[in-house]
């Protein structure tokens, strides 16, 4: 039980060095969009390449459902969230700070859609040290290679709706306490029945769907041509992520 949440310690802090590189250096806003249009690349990529399929396959019946669903939770949310800004403040750009390219809106969905997949990375790898110590181990090397990137793409979108430096690294934080969560909940109960984490899976594949092609895409879109090449980098930058583990057995 220890070594599994050590394990997970350090996955989930593959979150933060994530955050950390993006946070570094102040960027001006054409270099916000240029790392926007990566994160946004990068977040198509794995949930066109890797969760879709992944989903279709473990749940061929019903999983369209559940991604639908998990879809319209985010669609709620924001527009939930959109209300209660709107009931707050009166200023005619609801939502944005000086200088951003990103609803704050969009980014706190965007926030909301990684912790559940992050709160599932955490299930996953302590689920895997309840079948043996070798399927933990592979399962955690593959979560923590997608980790870094991750953190790197919600620190990304959280600076482009232009709040400070210190927040954007703190939602990179809360992936990581995200992850925690879900591994000690899971150590504490036990395996977490199987199908329920395929049901998880798919709505967590739902909310992916909604952040990469809702709330970014069409920012990027709208932006220079050097955010779209950015976006089609990203989406190599997973492709190649995701050749390399199955390569290695990890997948």
């Amino acid at each position: 039980m220890w070594f599994a949440l050590i394990l997970c310690t350090i996955a989930a802090f593959a979150d933060v060095i994530g955050g950390a590189v993006t946070v570094v250096k102040r960027l001006n806003p054409q270099q916000t969009m240029i790392v926007t249009g990566l994160g946004a690349g990068f977040l198509l990529g794995a949930t066109v390449l890797d969760r879709l399929p992944d989903s279709l396959s473990e749940l061929p019946g019903t999983s369209p459902l559940y991604i639908v669903i998990g879809y319209l939770i985010l669609l709620i949310l924001e527009r939930y969230s959109a209300n209660a800004h709107h009931r707050e403040s009166a200023a005619p750009e609801m939502g944005h700070h000086p200088g951003a390219v990103l609803s704050s809106r969009a980014a706190f969905v965007s926030f909301v859609g990684l912790l559940l997949h992050t709160f599932m990375d955490g299930v996953i790898i302590a689920g895997a040290f309840s079948i043996s110590r070798a399927t933990g181990l592979l399962i955690f090397v593959a979560i923590t290679m997608h980790k870094i990137p991750e953190g790197f793409s919600m620190a990304t979108i959280t600076l482009a709706s232009g709040t400070s430096r210190v927040r954007a690294l703190l939602t990179s934080v809360g992936l990581a306490v995200s992850t925690l969560i879900g591994a000690v909940l899971t150590l504490e109960v036990g395996a977490i029945d199987q199908h329920v984490v395929k049901i998880l899976m798919a709505l967590a594949t739902g909310t992916f769907l909604y952040v990469s092609m809702t709330d970014l895409m069409p920012v990027v879109r709208g932006q220079n041509r050097g955010s779209v090449i950015a976006a089609v980098i990203g989406v190599g930058i997973f492709y190649i992520s995701l050749l390399l583990i199955k390569h290695v057995g990890l997948s």
